[in-house]
């Protein structure tokens, strides 16, 4: 009786050692991001000008949202402050102008593995080489 409650109590704290996706925020306990949802506050430093909300929510394991255009999902995975998401798929409705613009650079900079910075304001920078995406946290 006693392996057995030794068994179930390794298997619970390796169970809970693991408490989904995280990001660093240098010192600070990192925050969890499966369960949160933001708004793209900017691209590249613009605002978004699309007529779609663009925003980005987090489950345990995939992003999904809508960069201004189009409804996307990816799996995702993040190591450090680094996130990197996998196998993006998006739906491809046309739109012209700015939210078409707008849903390319943002596609762009999800594609690489991005580096995760938290502001202190709350919201989130996602950078890599193809630019920079800004997250501010929904209420």
């Amino acid at each position: 009786m006693r392996t057995i409650i030794a068994l179930a109590s390794a298997a619970l704290l390796i169970g809970c050692a693991h408490d989904g996706a995280t990001m660093t925020t240098g010192g600070a306990a990192p925050p969890k991001l499966a369960g949160t949802s933001w708004t793209i506050a900017s691209i590249n430093g613009a605002a978004p000008t699309a007529e779609r909300k663009a925003e980005v929510r987090f489950s345990e394991d995939r992003i999904s949202g809508n960069a201004g255009c189009n409804s996307f999902g990816a799996g995702y995975a993040i190591s450090g402050d680094v996130m990197t998401a996998t196998q993006v798929i998006s739906t491809k409705m046309a739109c012209v102008g700015a939210g078409m613009d707008q849903e390319n650079a943002f596609f762009k900079i999800l594609g690489q593995p991005m580096t995760m910075t938290r502001q202190d304001d709350g919201s989130m920078t996602l950078s890599d080489d193809a630019g920079t995406a800004t997250l501010a946290p929904e209420k």
